[in-house]
C-alpha cells in the first residue's frame, strides 16, 4: 500500500503568487457574477416556462444568502460559513456599520449620484442622436406581466446594485486600494466595470456616462468605507435605467440633438442640472471622508 503523501498542499500557495491585481480582478469578477448570474437564469427560465411569480420568490432568497456570505456575516455565536476566509470577506465587503453622519452624508453621494448619471444622460442625448434601438427592451421583458413589471424593476436593481458592487467596488477595488493606492484602484475597477457591460446594447452610446458612473461609486465606496451608498446608489439609478428607458421610453425618445433644433430650455436644464449635481459631488465625498474618519 502506498503511503500518503506528507508535501503541504501548494494550491493557496500558488494562488499567492498570482499578481494581487489580477487576482482580484478575477474575485471581483467571479463575486460579481455568482450573484447576477443565478438571478438572470431564474427569471429567464421562470418567464418561458409561464411562472412569472418564482424570480419574485427567488430573486429576496439569492440576495440574502449572497449578502450573508460575502459580507462574512457571522451566524451565531462561533458559527459562521467558511470561517477560514470570513475575516477576509468582511474586510472586502467593506464596514454595514455606519454613523448618522455617515449614513446621512452616504446618502446624499448616492442620491446626488443618481443626479449626475440621469442627467449626463439627457445632456448626451441632445449633443448625439438617441439610438433607438441601443434602448429596445430585452425580449424576455416583454414577457412579463403587467402586474408584474414594477416589481421585476426593483428586484433586478437590487441585484445589480447589490451583486456588482460587492464584486467591484468591494472584492476589487478594496484589495486593489490596500496595495496600490486610491486612484490606481478605481481605474483598473472603472475599467473593467466598463468592459463587462460591454455586451449591453445602450454602452456605445453611453461609454463615457457609464466611465462617470463608476468613477463616482467607488469614490463612495471609498469615502464610506462602506459598500451601501454604491449600492443605494447604483439600485436607485436602474430602478430609472429599466422603468424609464425600457417600459415608459421603449425607444421613443422624442427629443433631437441640438444641432438640428438649436440650444432650448430642456438641453438648458439638463446641462445645467449635471454641472451642479456634478461640482457638489467632491463636496459630499470630502464631507463623507470626513465622517468616515471620525473627524
Amino acid at each position: 500500500m502506498m503511503a500518503q503523501s506528507s508535501s503541504p498542499d501548494l494550491r493557496p500557495a500558488l494562488w499567492q503568487r498570482v499578481p494581487l491585481a489580477i487576482r482580484a480582478v478575477a474575485i471581483g469578477l467571479l463575486v460579481m457574477g455568482v450573484g447576477v448570474q443565478p438571478w438572470n437564469a431564474v427569471a429567464m427560465f421562470a418567464l418561458r416556462a409561464g411562472q412569472a411569480a418564482i424570480p419574485l420568490v427567488a430573486g429576496p432568497v439569492i440576495l440574502v444568502v449572497y449578502w450573508l456570505f460575502f459580507s462574512g456575516a457571522r451566524l451565531g455565536r462561533g458559527f459562521g460559513i467558511w470561517p477560514a476566509t470570513q475575516e477576509a470577506r468582511r474586510e472586502n465587503f467593506r464596514e454595514t456599520s455606519l454613523s448618522p453622519a455617515r449614513w446621512g452624508w452616504g446618502l446624499a453621494g448616492g442620491l446626488l449620484f443618481v443626479v449626475v448619471f440621469q442627467s449626463s444622460v439627457f445632456t448626451v442625448f441632445r449633443l448625439f442622436p438617441y439610438p433607438a434601438a441601443q434602448f429596445t427592451p430585452p425580449q424576455y421583458v416583454a414577457e412579463i406581466p403587467p402586474a408584474f413589471r414594477w416589481p421585476y424593476v426593483v428586484l433586478a436593481s437590487l441585484v445589480a446594485g447589490i451583486c456588482e458592487e460587492t464584486g467591484f467596488r468591494g472584492y476589487m477595488q478594496r484589495p486593489l486600494e490596500a496595495r496600490y493606492g486610491a486612484v490606481p484602484a478605481i481605474a483598473i475597477t472603472t475599467l473593467f466595470f466598463v468592459g463587462v457591460h460591454l455586451d449591453q446594447a445602450w454602452i456605445g452610446a453611453l461609454c463615457e456616462p457609464a466611465i462617470v458612473a463608476s468613477v463616482l461609486l467607488c469614490l463612495l465606496a471609498y469615502a464610506a468605507r462602506s459598500l451601501i451608498p454604491s449600492m443605494i446608489g447604483h439600485a436607485v439609478m436602474d430602478v430609472f435605467n429599466f422603468g424609464y428607458w425600457w417600459w415608459q421610453l421603449r425607444g421613443h425618445y422624442d427629443k433631437r440633438p441640438i444641432f438640428e433644433t438649436g440650444i432650448d430650455a430642456n438641453f438648458v436644464a439638463w446641462a445645467g442640472t449635471l454641472a451642479i449635481s456634478l461640482s457638489l459631488f467632491p463636496l459630499v465625498i470630502r464631507k463623507l471622508c470626513h465622517a468616515s474618519t471620525g473627524g
